[in-house]
C-alpha cells in the first residue's frame, strides 16, 4: 500500500470509547468514593497515580486493569470509522 499522505487523528476518551477511560477503570474497580474524595485536592495526573498505587496496594494487578479495559464501551460507529480511515 502506497503512502497517501493522509493522517487521521482520533481522540481516545469519549471518541473511540464511549467514556473517560480513567473514570471507567476507577469505577469498575470500586474506587469511586476515594477518587471523589481526592479529586478536589490534587491535579488529575497525580490523582490517577495515587489511585493506581491504592489499587496496587489492595492487590489489583495489571491483568485486572486490562480486563476492565476490555469491557469498555465503544461507540457503535467507531469500528467502521477506523476501518474506513485505514482504507484511505
Amino acid at each position: 500500500m502506497a503512502a497517501s499522505g493522509i493522517v487521521v487523528i482520533f481522540d481516545f476518551d469519549k471518541t473511540i470509547i464511549d467514556c473517560d477511560s480513567d473514570n471507567w477503570v476507577v469505577d469498575e474497580l470500586g474506587a469511586t468514593e476515594l477518587f471523589n474524595q481526592l479529586l478536589p485536592t490534587m491535579p488529575w495526573n497525580s490523582l490517577m497515580d495515587r489511585m493506581m498505587k491504592e489499587q496496587h496496594s489492595q492487590g489489583t494487578t495489571v491483568e485486572d486493569i486490562a480486563a476492565v479495559l476490555k469491557r469498555t464501551p465503544i461507540h457503535l460507529q467507531i469500528i467502521e470509522a477506523i476501518k474506513s480511515a485505514h482504507a484511505l
